[in-house]
């Protein structure tokens, strides 16, 4: 269970570039703020996974807003057909139209950030034999979504964690106070196909366990929760590293 890496995978923390006529496209609205961009951003994940600093754990951050580009959707994602694929087109009846121009600076944006994480990953075995590294792709989920604290997510093929890992996320975060579940409300996990080997692993975490009521302010320690997430989730990195 004992990882030598650990990348921090962080693609939907930003609201960067949404008044950026060279790249948003999307009519600006107090609409369009409160019922999209407040709902599908990650706020504070860029956060409250950065309790540790271990210089075996780097963070591969995307600078935009998913409403920019989404960094983690694949090429050819099947979400293309609704308009939420790599260039969101639509979303609750909010939609933009790109000029061609545009779509291949936006496109370089998906491939540039992708190389990253490449690099990160290659890099963090250093062609150490049988070092091990742990992508942690970084999520948070609206309250409405599910009753679930902190959903868990994998995919079923050669980036899927041993049983072991998947195990301790699983008792470490019920123990410290929190409903878990497995690929629920979402699944899988990012895994770009590199020259090393890896295992990959989703953190979805509920907006209400860090999140001050409907707000997107950060909650203090108090209520059901007896201790901060982002002191929750260092210390469930530290073990990892152990």
């Amino acid at each position: 269970m004992r990882y030598d890496k650990i990348i921090l995978h962080e693609p939907h923390a930003s609201i960067e570039g949404l008044y950026n006529n060279q790249l948003s496209f999307w009519k600006i609205d107090k609409a369009f703020i409160n019922e999209a961009v407040v709902e599908l951003t990650d706020w504070h994940t860029d956060f409250l996974f950065h309790g540790l600093c271990d210089r075996r754990i780097k963070s591969v951050r995307f600078p935009y807003s998913r409403f920019i580009v989404d960094a983690e959707r694949l090429w050819n994602d099947p979400l293309e057909k609704i308009g939420q694929g790599v260039l969101y087109r639509e979303y609750k009846g909010f939609c933009r139209e790109i000029p061609a121009w545009a779509r291949g600076r936006l496109f370089g944006l998906w491939h540039n950030h992708q190389q990253r994480l490449k690099r990160a990953l290659e890099s963090s075995c250093n062609g150490t034999i049988g070092s091990a590294a742990l992508l942690l792709d970084c999520h948070s989920f609206p309250a409405k979504m599910s009753d679930v604290d902190i959903c868990i997510g994998f995919n079923e093929d050669w980036s899927k964690p041993d049983i072991q890992t998947i195990e301790f996320a699983v008792n470490y975060f019920e123990e410290s106070g929190y409903k878990v579940g497995i690929n629920t409300p979402y699944s899988n996990s990012i895994a770009p196909e590199c020259g090393i080997s890896y295992r990959s692993m989703m953190l979805e975490i509920n907006k209400k366990t860090y999140l001050k009521g409907d707000t997107i302010l950060l909650a203090s320690n108090s209520g059901r929760y007896g201790k901060n997430l982002s002191d929750v989730i260092a210390h469930f990195m530290q073990i990892l590293l152990e």
